[in-house]
């Protein structure tokens, strides 16, 4: 109950803050889009609402999945069902993981969905200008928040499991070690996959248009025959012409910044660390309860 609680909890905060992140980075982006595009307002009210995304399916998926798990792992529905008396002391810890798996799966989709939505927002709605691309920045903080989240709930979980199982009587084994290195394996590419993800749309964006002016300033520029003529009759605007198109070439196309490659690097430790400290403390639990 206690780990299933702290779970609603932290879905009941993220959810929220994931949407401010997206209203956020709209807003720093006003300058840049097209207003005039009705399709760009229905994506700007999706962060505007705080309604949980696909909230009906996920009720009826949540109850499959908590009525599988609780059978597989402690067959308890086939308990009741030989002693019924038995069910009402049991039923608010499946309630509880019920609308656990209910909330997960609204998080689920609400970070898919709105991501998408980032990426198109970047790909389609965006006016870039090359020589200054730290007005996207955005893209990545907003990246970060979805990978922070991620590498948040690895951790809760990392510790509270760690934490509880010596109070049910199970040992950190090997196996269950195992079991951990491949979940925090299983995170830490999630949380790369949802900070990239939002990104390739104003990627795509970028590199389109470095395409589009390198190749006008490429036939601005005089054939080989001529370039030497050029040169002498206006050595200055040759000179400016190769400058602008080397700049343009040099234009990094992802708007992650060296700050937030950092601050990621950061988040993909914590799993590890998270883990190894809930591991330590779980032994001395262990010890204390033996004791």
């Amino acid at each position: 109950m206690l780990l299933l609680s702290i779970q609603i909890g932290y879905f009941v905060t993220a959810l929220p803050l994931l949407r401010g992140a997206g209203r956020r980075c709209i807003s720093e982006l006003h300058p840049l889009l097209d207003y005039a595009n009705p399709e760009l307002i229905p994506l700007i009210r999706r962060f505007e609402d705080m309604r949980l995304p696909g909230l009906g399916a996920a009720i009826i998926v949540g109850g499959v999945v908590t009525v599988v798990f609780q059978e597989a792992q402690f067959g308890r529905f086939s308990e009741w069902l030989a002693q019924p008396d038995s069910a009402l002391g049991e039923i608010w810890t499946v309630l509880t993981a019920w609308t656990t798996w209910t909330l997960g799966l609204s998080a689920i989709a609400l970070v898919i969905t709105d991501a998408a939505a980032m990426r198109k927002l970047g790909r389609d709605w965006v006016a870039v200008d090359l020589l200054r691309t730290e007005q996207l920045a955005c893209f990545s903080r907003y990246g970060l928040q979805l990978s922070g989240t991620v590498i948040g709930l690895m951790a809760l979980w990392a510790v509270s499991l760690v934490l509880i199982t010596p109070l049910v009587g199970i040992g950190f084994t090997e196996r269950s070690g195992n079991i951990g290195v491949l979940l925090i394996l299983i995170y830490m590419v999630l949380a790369v996959a949802v900070f990239i993800f939002p990104q390739l749309g104003i990627r795509e964006r970028v590199r389109m248009e470095k395409d589009r002016v390198y190749e006008q300033l490429t036939q601005m520029l005089p054939n080989p025959s001529e370039a030497i003529a050029q040169a002498n009759a206006n050595p200055e605007r040759l000179a400016g012409l190769l400058s602008a198109r080397a700049q343009v070439r040099d234009v990094t196309e992802w708007p992650a910044g060296q700050d937030a490659q950092l601050r990621l690097a950061f988040y993909l430790m914590v799993p590890l660390l998270s883990w190894s400290a809930a591991a330590l403390t779980e032994q001395l639990v262990s010890r204390m309860l033996s004791g």
